[in-house]
């Protein structure tokens, strides 16, 4: 997972290095833009103390629904997510917790510009944490090929915000690559999560229309 790391912090340090070079085809940057993202996270959690914990690696997602005001400025809804499973005897441990946020991206330069695909972002909303206990499943035991159930699962809510900057790399005139990270803090104050601090570092493909 650190190799995952510095390999994406790498394409952000050349994605901007290079954006002189990279200033072939403005970005529209009009109309709605959709956007899925993929990579690594690490994520710190306080709560009870079974889950007060250090800094853990798991994958991270990201959905981005955003509609642009101008060239500069655009207003949406992200979904920021990230997802620790370890074992823990015959168990398996899941934690997940996600955010579900109004955000605003603002570029730094306006089209055409070399330095037109940098932009930052930031947002706040609704906060999700889910902790599951998986037992491992006897061969045969399941009628649809599962090897693991389900024998405890709760789910706690609150609030959080994000903040993050990213860089956008104009492919065609309706898509685009970008390289974000994010930093994402949820207040939850439940019996299980108090307090989570985890941040993405996602590539991505967005659509615009």
């Amino acid at each position: 997972m650190r190799h995952v790391f510095v390999l994406l912090l790498t394409a952000i340090g050349l994605l901007v290095a290079a954006a002189p070079g990279l200033a072939l085809k403005p970005n529209t940057r009009e109309g709605w833009v959709v956007g899925v993202a993929y990579g690594p996270g690490r994520a710190q959690i306080r709560g009870s103390d079974s889950l007060n914990t250090g800094w853990l690696e798991g994958p991270a997602q990201s959905i981005r629904i955003g509609r642009m005001f101008g060239p500069q400025l655009k207003v949406g809804f992200e979904h920021q997510a990230m997802l620790r499973e370890q074992g823990f005897k015959d168990l398996k441990i899941r934690a997940g917790m996600q955010l579900e946020a109004i955000g605003v991206t603002a570029f730094m330069a306006r089209p055409g510009s070399a330095w037109s695909g940098l932009y930052v972002t930031a947002g706040g909303g609704y906060a999700h944490c889910r902790l599951t206990f998986l037992e491992p499943l006897a061969p045969g035991e399941s009628a649809i090929g599962d090897t693991y159930e389900a024998v405890f699962k709760q789910d706690e809510f609150g609030w959080g915000g994000f903040g993050g900057m990213g860089y956008d790399l104009q492919i065609s005139r309706s898509l685009a690559a970008s390289a974000m990270l994010s930093y994402n803090y949820l207040g939850i104050g439940g019996n299980l999560f108090d307090t989570v601090q985890f941040v993405p570092l996602v590539a991505s493909l967005n659509w615009s229309f």
